[in-house]
């Protein structure tokens, strides 16, 4: 791609210069040091590496998911065979999940543009009851499916004392049981069990994306989930993709507030300024994705985000990647530029110009990404 600031065969930094200086300051845990000592050496080892950081990010984080077998069915209930003036067909899908203790439901819509045989797919959980927040139709004319979620019916987001939808699922605990962010993450999942039975979908090339908060949701719907060739996180900050020591803006002691706190497993909080105690950072959960795709979206402005330690985070896991064979994120030897965007590599990042928010530009360097790895 022509506009990409590195061709596919550019050699991946070492980060042995500046960059690993900037990460040193942080004083960052291990990321390939396994539970027994030894060093993560090969695929195997990162396999096994990867199964002990799932665990630690379940008890420490994000609480576990809820682990009974599922029968997921979705049963279209409504079709749009002219949407966005012709150019696609929407079908609004009641997503029924059941286990053997109990039953839940929530919509989504699944948008598919005419004229393909098999089109990839962003899952995207979305603000507001718009298909991916009223940018539709730009997506559908690149090219992309989307299957939109509106977080909310999922379970709502606020404290509510987890009664609500996928919050009711299965009983929990104060300490290491699923928080919202886990629940949002977890429905993605399930529409991706249902978009594998859909002969309009590639089943190969089906990304999950989220902003802000369900940035943070979609890293770990990608983490927990493999089958994800892709996962976007946009400005999703503390809890998200930026590193929390030394980070700017949001820390632990914020996101314990009732406002957020129920995003999250109970035991997170004893963090909550002792960051630098946490056995791990968020450069764990950005190599939960290696051996596949990752892409970072920063601000230049979103200073609660930290677009810095976004960018470090993304630096950080790239060892994972090359652990996994790959070659993680490809740039030069220092920080990016507000404007500058890398897409070489297997973790893909832009710093847009400008403050917390989602738009067209972020959107066309993902999908831009998409089509030059073909994801």
């Amino acid at each position: 791609m022509e506009n990409s600031k590195f061709r596919i065969d550019e050699p991946v930094t070492s980060f042995d210069g500046f960059l690993k200086r900037e990460l040193e300051v942080r004083k960052l845990p291990s990321l390939l040091t396994m539970e027994s000592g030894f060093s993560v050496q090969s695929k195997e080892d990162w396999e096994k590496r990867r199964e002990e950081i799932k665990s630690l990010l379940c008890r420490e984080f994000a609480g576990f998911p809820c682990t009974f077998p599922l029968e997921t069915e979705g049963a279209v209930v409504k079709t749009d065979e002219n949407a966005f003036g012709g150019k696609a067909v929407t079908k609004t899908v009641d997503v029924r999940v059941k286990s053997p203790f109990s039953y839940v439901s929530f919509p989504c819509t699944v948008t598919i543009p005419k004229g393909m045989e098999q089109a990839p797919v962003f899952i995207y959980l979305s603000f507001t009851p718009a298909i991916a927040d009223g940018l539709g139709e730009e997506i559908i004319d690149n090219g992309f499916a989307i299957a939109s979620i509106y977080y909310q019916d999922v379970t709502a987001d606020r404290d509510d004392d987890f009664s609500s939808g996928v919050a009711r699922f299965c009983k929990r605990n104060s300490f290491d049981s699923w928080g919202k962010l886990q629940m949002w993450g977890w429905a993605a999942s399930r529409v991706l069990d249902v978009l594998l039975s859909m002969s309009e979908i590639d089943s190969s090339r089906i990304a999950v994306m989220g902003h802000s908060r369900l940035g943070k949701a979609a890293l770990l719907a990608g983490a927990m989930d493999t089958r994800f060739s892709l996962t976007v996180s946009n400005n999703s900050g503390g809890g998200g993709a930026a590193i929390f020591r030394q980070k700017t803006g949001e820390h632990i002691c914020n996101l314990a507030g009732k406002g957020s706190r129920f995003w999250f497993c109970g035991n997170f909080f004893q963090y909550s300024n002792k960051e630098e105690e946490m056995p791990f950072d968020q450069h764990f959960l950005l190599a939960m994705m290696a051996g596949r795709h990752l892409y970072v979206c920063s601000a230049s402005e979103d200073e609660w985000a930290d677009p810095t330690s976004e960018f470090l985070a993304c630096a950080a896991a790239s060892e994972a990647f090359v652990s996994a064979g790959q070659s993680g994120l490809c740039c030069e030897d220092r920080h990016p530029e507000p404007g500058e965007w890398f897409y070489a590599g297997e973790i893909g990042y832009h710093l847009r110009k400008g403050t917390h928010y989602l738009g067209r530009e972020d959107w066309n360097h993902v999908m831009n990404y998409r089509r030059y790895h073909q994801v």
